[in-house]
């Protein structure tokens, strides 16, 4: 598939999501770029090299601060108490990782992001079968 027909795939993907499908959208960019973080720390692709590593973990950082952002405490302040210092945790460990060059503090990391992203699909499941949209983000 060329680059420009993907481009248009995720846009109309990205455009067409429920809110609750744009933060499962967000988990899944942000292990996939963990997982290369690890590659990349592990292993570059040139050796001696990390700006590879640089530049995944600032694509997770991104979306860790996305998530953030999109939390409404208004709405649910423990749940998003919790997510946030979750999400600072998260940063930490990514940082630490690259700072060290220890891929094992992303490793750590990802069974719980994986987890998160499985507990937010399953209640977007369940708030679609109930139509009530009333999850602790801001669409």
């Amino acid at each position: 598939m060329d680059q420009r027909l993907r481009d248009y795939y995720i846009d109309s993907q990205v455009n067409n999501a429920t809110p609750g499908q744009l933060l499962i959208m967000l988990y899944d960019c942000l292990l996939e770029h963990a997982e290369l973080a690890v590659q990349e720390i592990h292993s570059p692709a040139t050796p001696g090299d990390s700006r590879q590593a640089a530049r995944q973990v600032s694509w997770c950082i991104n979306v860790l601060t996305e998530l953030n952002t999109c939390l409404r405490h208004g709405v649910e302040p423990k749940l998003c108490s919790v997510l946030s210092d979750l999400y600072r945790f998260f940063t930490r460990q990514l940082s630490d990782a690259l700072e060290t060059q220890q891929a094992d503090k992303i490793r750590e990391i990802v069974p719980l992001i994986q987890k998160l992203r499985n507990t937010w699909f399953e209640a977007d499941r369940m708030a679609g079968k109930a139509q009530s949209g009333s999850i602790a983000i801001a669409a």
